[in-house]
């Protein structure tokens, strides 16, 4: 127990270090990315903005900050010589590392949580901030004019405009279809606030397609356009309820980059949803997987991160460019891995797993 209470207190103190400097790199990055859209952003819309990336930055460095943590501390046992007196003693390596494992154990536990409570949230809120607040004044819905917009219940919507004095939607379109029949809603503009789209000036129409050929040499031409155009009624407001929700469809599709949205467990129930294109379960798999794997990795690194600092990490110099070799071969691995994936040259398991797979042999082959 003295063992362990002596690693904790030596790794403690380096891990949060570690995490702070790593999530203010990050947070600077993402800054330095977007500085030139900031000019003239009010400084506290800034830093909310670079503060909704946090929870998904922390699931990003909890393994760096792992891998610093552990070379660092074993990297100085290795230069006192301390792995020769817990030999000695007959104490093996492996259980100085036990302490760090555990400690990887948590940062596990706390990344699996904010991946699937937290994190989702908070990247949608980056979106929207940076195309609702940042870019304009409440108008990113227009980076959505002329996108086919899935809304729910079959619904889809589209809109040719936008007006930016009124912030509204032009020329809306609300779709949907069932067997042969489609329903049609048309309107000259539209609010959308939180899952309720209201519109104004609406034309409602049910078209039954399969009685459209009749139209063609009928001779009760009136009975049978009452047949094909079953419904048709208009007025001057009109409320409908959405599925998608205006943040999140901002989120989703203001542009092609994707900040991943989806929990694991909404990336767990489309992976299995037998509804979705082929393709669609493909990705969900991965996405899946890789949420699943990336949080288990400060386990499996700890243990190829404290036998590579016993053998080489005897100055701290030395040590520091390790843990930045070993983060930056981890994460080259990984990515590499989903790539392969997401081209179909690797099944997702072993696209998003492949990495862990790989460093835990090597990690348990060199600390034995």
């Amino acid at each position: 127990m003295t063992l362990y209470r002596y690693v904790l207190r030596e790794s403690l103190p380096v891990l949060l270090l570690a995490l702070a400097f790593l999530t203010t790199v990050y947070l600077f990055g993402f800054f330095y990315a977007g500085a030139r859209w900031l000019e003239g952003v009010p400084l506290v819309k800034v830093l909310r903005w670079l503060s909704y990336h946090v929870p998904g930055v922390l699931v990003q460095v909890f393994p760096i900050a792992t891998v610093v943590t552990t070379v660092l501390v074993f990297g100085r046992l290795s230069a006192e010589g301390a792995q020769f007196a817990l030999l000695s003693g007959g104490i093996p390596l492996y259980r100085a590392a036990l302490p760090l494992l555990a400690v990887g154990g948590v940062l596990s536990g706390v990344a699996l949580y904010l991946q699937e409570y937290v994190v989702p949230h908070y990247n949608e809120r980056v979106r929207v901030a940076w195309w609702d607040e940042i870019h304009t004044q409440g108008a990113g819905l227009h980076r959505l004019v002329g996108l086919q917009i899935p809304i729910g219940q079959g619904k889809s919507l589209y809109f040719s405009g936008f007006d930016w004095e009124r912030k509204e939607m032009l020329g809306v379109r609300i779709s949907a279809f069932q067997g042969d029949e489609g329903t049609f809603l048309f309107a000259e503009r539209g609010r959308w606030e939180d899952k309720v789209i209201t519109l104004e000036n609406y034309r409602y129409y049910r078209v039954d397609f399969k009685e459209v050929p009749g139209l063609e040499g009928a001779k009760d031409l009136l009975g049978q356009v009452r047949r094909v155009f079953k419904v048709v009624s208009q007025g001057p407001l009109v409320e409908v309820e959405s599925d998608l929700s205006r943040a999140r469809a901002i989120a989703d599709y203001a542009d092609t980059f994707s900040f991943g949205q989806d929990s694991l467990s909404e990336a767990w129930r489309k992976a299995k949803d037998p509804f979705l294109a082929p393709l669609e379960r493909f990705r969900a798999r991965l996405e899946f997987h890789s949420k699943l794997a990336l949080p288990l990795a400060n386990l499996v690194l700890v243990l190829l991160a404290a036998a590579m600092a016993l053998r080489y990490g005897r100055s701290t110099g030395l040590a520091l460019g390790m843990s930045v070799v070993l983060a930056l071969a981890y994460y080259g691995a990984f990515f590499l891995g989903r790539s392969l994936a997401g081209i179909g040259a690797l099944p997702p398991e072993l696209g998003a797993w492949g990495a862990n797979l790989l460093f835990l042999g090597l990690g348990a082959r060199a600390l034995r």
